[in-house]
């Protein structure tokens, strides 16, 4: 499988990405949710490993943005981030997020999250 990992730290869009090759699947990344939907225009991966508090365009942004994309809107996304508050969450999962991990995460609950998600 692809993913899209979307974070505006290098270091945890690799580490992601390592976690993610390590079980066998490969990683696309993104700065900034405005370059993620160029990605996605380009290409669309298997799921979406998204950031919120990102400069450019954060990630409650490029939710709204995707969910107006026919080809990206069935997109699963698993929302990663440092803001583990309720409402934050709520917020994200009605906007289309399928799932929420809170920062600093480790690897076995990334693929945990993605294996409840993708099956």
């Amino acid at each position: 499988m692809t993913f899209l990992c979307v974070d505006d730290s290098a270091t945890v869009r690799k580490i992601i990405g390592m976690a993610l090759s390590e079980a066998g699947h490969g990683a696309v990344e993104a700065e900034n949710g405005k370059v993620a939907l160029e990605k996605l225009a380009a290409s669309a991966p298997d799921c979406i490993i998204l950031d919120i508090n990102m400069p450019v365009m954060g990630g409650i942004d490029f939710l709204r943005e995707k969910a107006k994309l026919s080809s990206a809107a069935s997109i699963p996304v698993i929302v990663l981030t440092t803001q583990d508050e309720e409402a934050l969450r709520t917020e994200a999962m009605g906007l289309g997020a399928n799932g929420f991990l809170a920062k600093p995460f480790d690897k076995t609950a990334l693929l945990s999250a993605i294996s409840r998600i993708l099956g």
